[in-house]
Order: structure tokens, then C-alpha cells, then sequence
């Protein structure tokens, strides 16, 4: 996601970086944008691998 928002400051992969912003509530093309749809991103991925890891183990 850095890359992907550096990316959109430059001018490549706008559409990539534009699909991205509409579905993460807080990425957009500033600094704080960037870290704050990093932090977001971590935040789900920790959530549902936490879900799989359980009910992998569970059953």
C-alpha cells in the first residue's frame, strides 16, 4: 500500500490507487492517508488470518 500511494503522488497506477481509496475508509493520496490505510490494512489482515488460525485449530 506504500508503494501503491507513492505511486499515485507520482501519476502510475492512478485507477490502482483510486479502486484502493474506495474501499479502505481511510487511504487516500497524503502522507497520513497512506500510513493511516497501511495501519487499516493490518489491522483487517490481523483480524480474519486471527478468525482462520482459530477455526483452523478448532476443528
Amino acid at each position: 500500500m506504500l508503494l501503491l500511494g507513492i505511486g499515485w503522488n507520482v501519476g502510475i497506477y492512478v485507477n490502482a490507487a483510486e479502486a484502493m481509496s474506495k474501499w479502505h475508509l481511510f487511504f487516500s493520496s497524503s502522507l497520513i492517508g497512506i500510513v493511516g490505510g497501511m495501519i487499516e490494512a493490518g489491522v483487517w489482515t490481523f483480524i480474519t488470518l486471527y478468525i482462520f488460525a482459530y477455526l483452523y485449530n478448532k476443528f
